[in-house]
């Protein structure tokens, strides 16, 4: 479990420097937006990572007090801060999901080499993350709790919608266009 939990203390840790990021290059397209539309869409986006920067602040603490923990009691479907701290990763499984579509939303519209390289740097780095951290919230969950079902497992459940571009899971389902819909985007 110690290796789990330090795991995910970097990759979240990790993930909040390039929250911070990723908004320090959104608030001059917010403050200097050409129209309304382009101000909303971005000053949602920002918001949605504006909440996803609170909830870091009380799970980063949190995941570093159990990796300090010496009781393996603790570790127990009985403690009610164990099953937080359990409830918060799988939310922020899918709050990193949301981070990955957020980065790819923004290649669409920022070409320019700086931000583009930036963007696609942190877009590489979460995408991997948010697949580590899939894969080891499963088997917590599934050692954890038998008869827990992942209310999220529908976005991968015919390919991965978030691979990179060429890759095999994009390329098996794919002569049709993607597409963003409301769905994909919540």
């Amino acid at each position: 479990m110690k290796d789990e939990l330090h795991a995910f203390y970097q990759i979240f840790t990790t993930t909040k420097d390039a929250i911070e990021k990723f908004m320090n290059i959104l608030e001059p397209v917010i403050q200097n937006a050409k129209d309304d539309h382009e101000r909303l869409y971005y000053h949602h986006i920002y918001e949605e990572e504006e909440q996803r920067l609170s909830r870091l602040a009380e799970l980063i603490p949190l995941i570093s007090k159990f990796e300090k923990e010496k009781e393996e009691n603790s570790f127990s479907p009985t403690n009610n801060e164990f099953n937080r701290l359990l409830q918060e990763l799988n939310l922020e499984k899918f709050g990193l999901h949301n981070f990955v579509e957020h980065l790819d939303l923004a290649l669409f519209q920022f070409t320019d080499e700086e931000r583009s390289t930036q963007l696609n740097q942190m877009r590489n780095v979460s995408y991997q993350d948010y697949q580590q951290v899939k894969n080891m919230l499963n088997e917590m969950n599934a050692k954890f709790d038998h008869n827990y079902v992942d209310p999220h497992a529908h976005h991968d459940e015919h390919h991965d919608h978030l691979a990179p571009p060429g890759s095999s899971s994009i390329a098996k389902s794919s002569q049709k266009k993607k597409g963003f819909t409301v769905g994909s985007l919540i």
